[in-house]
């Protein structure tokens, strides 16, 4: 009868799968699958599951002594019987996507026999967020895009000087997306990273404010235009900052 355990990792806490006491040399293994891509998955759907493949290509008996995802958001499944030399294993890990779009960056370690052999697997995606986590996250709504703010504020900024500030925005759709921006003032410079967001990614948008090309001391609004090639949905921004003169910050 096979023997397996479950290992989960949550709030820096391991729950350490029990072996039943085999008394086994270290082999020389080979971890087939050293990458898994989930691919894109959504949100919505829940947990999804990958494995990997440990082939014995040693002379001596080994086995899985333990398996430790990387973070509480993955599990994994194994099989602790003796690997026999020439015999494959298989790892099984789950990834939680729920309240997590964006890119998935996780690994999987597989602890081999009595000694110090190990492996790892790391994993890879895209996670398209549900409507609920994006609207929590990014409550402003742009087409197949969606932004962190409305508003942004730079506060106090000194006359001839310059400053800078990003805007979050994320691609909840299943298509890859080139968000656009506009504006017609000398004082903004603005660029999107990167420059293309594949389902799920998460970007910025970066700002940069020079108060040498603004003829005002006190409250400026500098309207921004946001959105995504191909959609009608256009979205205005607004780049709000206080200007003050050097004499007004050295006072402070």
């Amino acid at each position: 009868m096979k023997t397996s355990h479950m290992a989960l990792r949550c709030a820096g806490l391991s729950v350490m799968a029990l072996l039943t006491g085999y008394a086994l040399a270290g082999g020389e293994t080979r971890l087939i699958d050293p990458e898994y891509d989930f691919g894109i998955i959504r949100e919505r759907d829940g947990r999804v599951t990958g494995t990997a493949h440990v082939v014995n290509l040693g002379p001596d008996t080994t086995y899985v002594r333990d398996v430790r995802p990387s973070c509480g958001c993955t599990g994994a499944y194994y099989i602790t019987d003796p690997l026999a030399p020439g015999d494959t294993t298989e790892v099984s890990f789950t990834y939680n996507p729920i309240g997590r779009p964006g890119t998935i960056s996780k690994t999987v370690k597989i602890y081999m026999g009595d000694g110090d052999e190990r492996h790892i697997v790391r994993l890879t995606g895209r996670v398209v967020g549900s409507a609920e986590t994006l609207s929590r996250n990014y409550p402003v709504e742009c087409g197949r895009i969606r932004l962190s703010n409305s508003v942004v504020d730079m506060e106090r900024v000194a006359e001839n000087s310059g400053r800078h500030a990003f805007l979050r925005i994320i691609n909840g759709s299943l298509d890859t997306v080139a968000p656009q921006v506009h504006h017609d003032s000398r004082a903004l410079s603005v660029d999107v990273t990167p420059a293309t967001l594949l389902p799920g990614d998460v970007g910025t948008i970066g700002i940069y404010l020079n108060t040498k090309f603004t003829d005002t001391i006190g409250r400026v609004e500098l309207p921004l235009r946001v959105w995504c090639d191909g959609d009608s949905v256009q979205t205005d921004v607004s780049i709000v900052a206080h200007i003050i003169s050097p004499t007004d910050s050295v006072a402070q």
